[in-house]
């Protein structure tokens, strides 16, 4: 048998193993009574938590609104500012938005804008931006759907090959949706279509950021079963093809197969999921991906007034380095959050990141393969009031690349305001 066939094997044995590991854990446990009797949708319920905190309330309306700044060279995920060519003080102000109209208790209508603002203080003129969303959500008995379309012409921060601010457009229209076949049983699924453009008449890093243009068409679909009292098991598989305007080279499909678990015991939840993913190139000759893939999310709640949490992810994206069409991103980020009083809160928090090319190209140190390296550990602090929270953080940034491309490092702080009218 040749190394394709057999590695194919594998993964057919390895994903009946895990079906057949269900359905026994699956009988083991009922026997016992261990069942989850929880029949509603996990989206229902974050409708409900939006409701209760609306700030206006009229018949089928609810209301929630938010005015926020914040340093725009900032990315929550990471927490790491990105290193930008212009200098002087930055930040953006938003005012996210959102408004619901349940006109039935299973039909949910729901309109989010997010309009923003980003200054520089470089003399540079203000630059305007907006994130919105629309959704019908319909919870039905035993299936729950939501149909939402997505427009976005935002300035964001990208902390990955580019390390710089840049604009984005985004156009998505998509259906998510659960299906219930029991308490413990159920079917996650979200098909999508989406089109992304970087204009060069807006803030750009280069030029060549229009090799990322694409429209895209994305699926997903996820079992899960609820195979122990606290943990459950869960199966996915997702597809997606690509198509590059201006760089028709890069057009390809990504295939991904992969398991995990989801472990909520009430002061921990846990996430992890790992598979093998695929990325690969219609046109001959260019350089494809295959390898392991996942993530994993955990949060711990230490006491009364602790809380850590930390994520671990490896996946791919789509590169504009030369002759490398795709890149892979490790990411690790931790937090700790201690509640000193009732309003101040205390945060330290750490991350890593490297982005890994597979294609070696003649760099300044000779012929290589491309790696990029970036930490930022920080403390800082947040302070809240009844509408009005604060906070800070301060941090030592360090970028480096065996290319010398977006080196960077130094003290950053950045500032954090929101009110809630």
């Amino acid at each position: 048998m040749d190394v394709e066939g057999f590695v194919g094997q594998g993964k057919r044995l390895f994903i009946v193993a895990l079906v057949m590991f269900a359905c026994c854990a699956r009988g083991v446990f009922a026997q016992n009574g261990l069942r989850d009797r929880e029949r509603a949708f996990s989206a229902s319920q974050e409708i409900a938590n939006d409701l209760r905190k609306a700030h206006f309330h009229h018949g089928p309306f609810y209301l929630l609104s938010t005015f926020q700044l914040s340093d725009i060279g900032y990315d929550s995920n990471f927490y790491v500012p990105t290193a930008d060519h212009q200098s002087g003080f930055r930040f953006g102000v938003q005012a996210p938005t959102r408004l619901y109209i349940v006109p039935q208790k299973k039909t949910v209508y729901s309109i989010e804008v997010r309009p923003e603002l980003s200054f520089f203080g470089n003399g540079r003129r203000a630059v305007f931006g907006y994130q919105a969303r629309a959704d019908a959500q319909y919870l039905l008995n035993h299936l729950y759907l939501d149909f939402y379309g997505q427009k976005a012409d935002q300035l964001r921060a990208d902390v990955a090959e580019i390390a710089r601010l840049l604009t984005e457009r985004a156009a998505v229209t998509g259906v998510s949706g659960e299906l219930k076949y029991s308490s413990r049983t159920s079917m996650t699924f979200n098909a999508a279509t989406s089109k992304t453009s970087y204009p060069l008449t807006a803030i750009q890093p280069e030029a060549t950021i229009q090799l990322l243009d694409r429209s895209a068409h994305n699926y997903r679909l996820t079992v899960n079963h609820k195979t122990f009292p606290v943990t459950a098991l869960f199966l996915a598989t997702e597809y997606s093809d690509y198509s590059f305007p201006t760089a028709v080279f890069k057009n390809s499909r990504r295939e991904y197969a992969g398991a995990g678990f989801v472990h909520d015991s009430g002061r921990t939840v846990t996430r992890f999921e790992a598979g093998e993913g695929k990325l690969d190139f219609f046109r001959p000759g260019q350089h494809d991906f295959q390898g392991a893939l996942g993530n994993l999310t955990s949060t711990k709640k230490f006491g009364h007034s602790t809380t850590g949490s930390l994520a671990v992810s490896r996946d791919v994206d789509f590169s504009i380095f030369l002759f490398n069409n795709y890149y892979i991103a490790d990411r690790f980020s931790t937090n700790l959050a201690w509640d000193a009083t009732r309003r101040l809160t205390l945060t330290a928090q750490a991350a890593l990141g490297r982005d890994l090319y597979e294609t070696p190209v003649n760099g300044p140190h000779g012929f290589l393969k491309r790696r990029d390296v970036f930490t930022f550990p920080s403390i800082g602090f947040t302070y809240g009031l009844a509408r009005l929270r604060a906070g800070a953080d301060i941090g030592y940034v360090r970028r480096t690349s065996n290319f010398d491309v977006n080196i960077d490092k130094g003290i950053r702080i950045l500032f954090r305001l929101s009110f809630t009218p």
